[in-house]
């Protein structure tokens, strides 16, 4: 059996997650055909790892060639052979819901070969329309407000007071972080590190974001209990130039490329193959509702 039967969405991101964790010396390959494992009367080859590899994004692909990623890429694929071969024996692919899938799965894949097939010659976005995105969407691509935060997080509102009389008696933040705070945070001294405005809760975000640098503030509550706040420094929105963030537009243009070319291509398709949706039937199903559900009665 080939290796392109796992050559899906799913299989590429872990082929991916495997590939970053990576670390090793390069070293020469065998053959395509030889045979690195055999599972029943099915092989994996050389071949098909370096398939694998080909599958994995390109800025990824050397930590294939290190001797530890071929091992983890192996095991990996390995371990899809004898996991689907039992699958395959108690029956479970003959099974009208995963036959249905296993279909679909194989239509999404040949969907996806054909789209990359039809999107190679794509022209790569250029300078001036990264410049022009720029210059349009400047506000998008500025830093936002962004405050260095520590905080203390206890359960109750006497156990933060008993904290901001032990920091007032000249205890380390740090320190009384790690003996007391319920927040993950404790073994970093209660360091949030730097936040964007946006990203706290709005009990937190309301206060921390009108402290000064080094204030002690607290009790805080919000959902998670009782905080403890310290700011340490506090930075105004910054504007980002154009080479900062002009790979990122690059990426952004490259993939509004593909998806403008996907849709076309489809709608061209759609006509050529005469589809026909039904709309009245798309009508039915579960209304979502415009707001938060009503709590049951008691």
């Amino acid at each position: 059996m080939s290796i392109k039967s796992f050559y899906n969405r799913h299989f590429l991101i872990a082929a991916a997650i495997v590939a970053l964790s990576l670390m090793g010396s390069p070293q020469p390959f065998a053959a395509d055909n030889d045979v690195l494992a055999k599972i029943g009367n099915q092989t994996v080859t050389e071949g098909d790892l370096k398939e694998i590899a080909n599958a994995v994004p390109e800025k990824f692909r050397h930590l294939y060639f290190t001797p530890e990623g071929r091992k983890k890429t192996l095991e990996y694929v390995v371990n899809i052979y004898v996991l689907a071969g039992e699958a395959e024996r108690l029956g479970m692919d003959k099974k009208p819901d995963v036959a249905n899938l296993l279909q679909f799965t194989k239509k999404d894949l040949l969907a996806r070969l054909y789209l990359d097939q039809m999107s190679k010659d794509l022209p790569a976005p250029t300078d001036a329309e990264a410049k022009e995105n720029y210059e349009k969407n400047k506000s998008q691509y500025a830093t936002p407000e962004s405050i260095h935060l520590h905080h203390i997080l206890v359960a109750s509102e006497k156990e933060a007071k008993d904290v901001l009389d032990r920091l007032k008696k000249g205890e380390k933040f740090p320190d009384v972080a790690s003996q007391v705070s319920i927040c993950p945070s404790k073994i970093k001294g209660g360091n949030l590190e730097w936040l964007p405005k946006g990203s706290l809760v709005p009990e937190i975000e309301e206060v921390a974001f009108t402290m000064k640098d080094g204030q002690i503030t607290g009790p805080v509550k919000s959902k998670f209990g009782y905080h403890v706040l310290l700011l340490e420094e506090k930075k105004a929105p910054q504007e980002n130039s154009f080479d900062q963030v002009k790979d990122y537009i690059v990426e952004q243009l490259r993939f509004q490329k593909q998806q403008e070319h996907y849709e076309k291509l489809a709608e061209t398709l759609k006509k050529q193959m005469n589809v026909q949706v039904n709309e009245s039937a798309l009508s039915g199903g579960v209304p979502i509702p415009a707001g938060p559900a009503a709590a049951p009665k008691k």
